[in-house]
């Protein structure tokens, strides 16, 4: 099991062991540090971006066998008028001529049933035509996902910089549709949101001027400022709220 130590000043000594037995006992949940900025979840982007790739790869396939059985359609419509027209035409000038007649004649209900056969096949090229458009909603919506989870981390960056408590908490009390980035990358519409939850919740922002101890930045024993402990438990409740405890 990874250590967690780096928690123990920030959950304290008695919410501390809780949360690792918590972890111990839940599976399907890893706890990561991403203090360093340098963590996003790999495998669930590959698998985004991966999943994408195959559903564009159907939508090519789909497409080119379905201009093929519409090119087919088309020739052996052509052909059959062709053949239509050279009956006819030894039926009125050749008509000593059987055996070449009967030979078209053949030839006609050959073609019609191909192109019967093609016709049908034709229909369940219009079914693929359906399933590229919802395989292309798809891949709009893959995209989307994609750029979401860049856009986040990128914010969290900018969160952890801003000196965030827990980066991942206040990312939920971001509204991320007035958040985007200028041609040269830089982050725009996140610095007035800040501003007004540095107001609103203080708590849940780094204190660089008040001296060490505590979680975070609130000084603990007799020295500690009016509000002190208030704010303390705010933070607790945060953190446990990010550790899936229901409080």
């Amino acid at each position: 099991m990874p250590s967690f130590e780096y928690l123990k000043p920030i959950l304290g000594d008695e919410l501390y062991p809780q949360v690792l037995e918590k972890l111990a006992d839940s599976k399907g949940v890893t706890l990561v540090n991403i203090a360093d900025g340098s963590y996003i979840p790999k495998a669930k982007f590959d698998a985004e971006v991966a999943s994408r790739k195959q559903y564009v790869s159907q939508i090519e396939e789909m497409g080119k066998e379905k201009a093929e059985r519409d090119a087919e359609v088309l020739s052996l419509k052509d052909q059959l008028e062709k053949a239509k027209t050279k009956a006819t035409k030894f039926e009125k000038d050749f008509g000593e001529n059987q055996q070449a007649i009967a030979d078209l004649q053949k030839q006609i209900e050959q073609l019609t049933g191909d192109l019967d056969v093609r016709t049908k096949e034709a229909k369940e090229a219009e079914k693929i035509k359906g399933q590229i458009e919802t395989l292309t909603a798809t891949v709009a919506d893959k995209d989307k996902l994609i750029e979401r989870i860049k856009k986040e981390h990128k914010i969290t960056g900018e969160l952890r910089k801003a000196g965030a408590q827990n980066p991942d908490v206040l990312l939920k009390f971001i509204n991320l549709d007035k958040v985007s980035e200028d041609e040269t990358g830089k982050v725009i519409g996140l610095d007035d949101q800040l501003t007004s939850l540095k107001q609103s919740d203080p708590y849940l922002f780094h204190n660089n001027t008040t001296p060490k101890g505590g979680v975070d930045g609130v000084p603990s024993g007799p020295k500690h400022t009016p509000g002190a402990d208030s704010i303390n438990q705010q933070v607790n409740l945060e953190l446990r709220r990010a550790a899936g405890y229901n409080v």
